[in-house]
């Protein structure tokens, strides 16, 4: 079994703490799979200026592309990848030591074609990230179809989150969208459609880091704008896929796709001009058939948001909601 993880990178102002993350990111990689398996690290630098060090990152792929965003970066890298697993990391991000080796073993032992395992969500200060194996033997739970899966979880959005049997990504001919954000909300719940033998741990294998100045602490208007066009150009693209494959089980998918729109919903309600912007983003919405909200495997929260969702005296009381939340 081989494995290819893919990182993108992208470095516009050639920022060294840009490169000291990607370098991180790479040795997470060899750290927890030297002697465990055959890998490939295949680095696409995403239309930066310059190129990091790729001197001091052993065992790699370089690739350089013009800017696409992160889509079009790691579709670059699924083309160019020749393990039977593919992975994808972020260059600010990495794996705690010692985590992938339990996960490529259950692949390998069960025959699963994608497997999701934990994300731990750590905020970054100037100090040096020190993360520590988990003693823990991690549980992972029975197979079963992504459809299936998708009817009674909610789907974690991340493609980083999970080991991608490459016969199912080819098969499929999955690819990210390119030259937007929210494209990881698009892809996931495609891959999850096509998956025939789906199993997961809570065990937390990747360590999402955050820090100030990344695309996910932007709160700017444009950014807000920027976001929200996008999220609906992903569930435009849902919405299609649902019907190009309505003749396969769909429910899953169904679920997914109305739980987008929900949160789509809860964000234009936290924005400063949430009043116009309702109004316009619910209409839009509705021109697809996704409100008012409904799915029929939904949540008892999800009932009463879809509820108070529909007229204007709810949508104030979310927002009140949405704003303490925040």
């Amino acid at each position: 079994m081989t494995i290819s993880v893919i990182i993108p990178y992208y470095n516009p102002d050639c920022n060294s703490e840009t490169d000291r993350l990607l370098i991180r990111a790479v040795r997470s990689v060899i750290d927890n799979l030297a002697g465990v398996c055959d890998y490939e690290i295949i680095i696409v630098n995403d239309g930066s200026p310059s190129d990091p060090r790729v001197d001091l990152l052993p065992e790699i792929k370089y690739i350089r592309r013009e800017h696409g965003m992160l889509g079009a970066a790691r579709n670059t890298g699924i083309d160019n990848a020749t393990g039977d697993i593919i992975a994808f990391l972020d260059a600010d991000d990495c794996y705690y030591p010692d985590s992938l080796a339990p996960c490529l073993k259950v692949m390998q032992e069960t025959g699963t074609d994608l497997l999701g395992f934990g994300m731990k969500r750590i905020i970054v200060t100037d100090g040096e990230l020190v993360l520590k194996p988990s003693s823990e033997r991690p549980a992972f739970s029975k197979p079963v179809t992504g459809n299936r899966y998708m009817c009674t979880h909610n789907l974690p959005g991340s493609a980083c989150r999970y080991l991608i049997s490459s016969a199912l990504i080819r098969n499929n001919n999955l690819r990210f969208m390119e030259n937007a954000f929210i494209e990881d909300e698009e892809f996931t719940p495609r891959m999850m459609h096509f998956s025939k033998k789906y199993t997961e741990t809570d065990k937390p294998v990747y360590a999402y880091c955050i820090r100030s100045g990344s695309i996910i602490t932007d709160v700017s208007q444009q950014m807000v704008e920027t976001k929200s066009a996008d999220t609906v150009k992903a569930l435009s693209s849902l919405v299609r896929f649902r019907e190009e494959h309505i003749s396969e089980p769909h429910d899953g998918l169904d679920r997914k796709i109305s739980y987008l729109a929900m949160d789509h919903i809860r964000r234009t309600l936290r924005r400063r001009d949430w009043r116009n912007a309702i109004n316009e983003q619910t209409g839009i919405l509705g021109s697809m058939g996704l409100f008012p909200l409904k799915c029929k495997n939904c949540s008892v929260g999800f009932k009463l948001y879809s509820l108070f969702s529909r007229c204007r005296a709810g949508l104030s009381l979310l927002h009140l909601a949405e704003t303490f939340y925040k």
